[in-house]
């Protein structure tokens, strides 16, 4: 009988650190928007300003975060998984943060 060939893949490829930052940077956000969302409904229009600074915080986290994922895609030499999931969520949590922002500015206006 023959044996079994096992696949085996030699490369250089490592997982890009800039990727996994920009993972855990969208997390940090991610728990940020949950953590506002929860408070808002919880302080009411009490928590204003400090649920606006949340707000901020997460938002700037998450732009940094989209530059991250972006630079990390450029990278040679490594796998490109997380990169990918990176800047997938950044630009969700951006979307969704821009859409806060939206609602909170339109509900000020009208």
């Amino acid at each position: 009988m023959k044996k079994k060939e096992k696949n085996v893949k030699f490369t250089n490829k490592g997982n890009s650190r800039k990727g996994m930052l920009s993972l855990l940077l969208s997390v940090f956000s991610f728990a940020w928007l949950i953590y506002g969302i929860y408070s808002s409904f919880l302080l009411g229009e009490a928590g204003g300003n400090e649920l606006g600074g949340v707000g901020v915080l997460a938002l700037v986290l998450e732009l940094f975060a989209l530059v991250f994922a972006v630079r990390a895609l450029r990278e040679e030499d490594v796998f490109r998984g997380i990169p990918k999931t990176a800047i997938t969520l950044a630009v969700l949590l951006l979307l969704a943060w821009a859409a806060i922002y939206g609602l909170g500015i339109y509900a000020m206006i009208y």
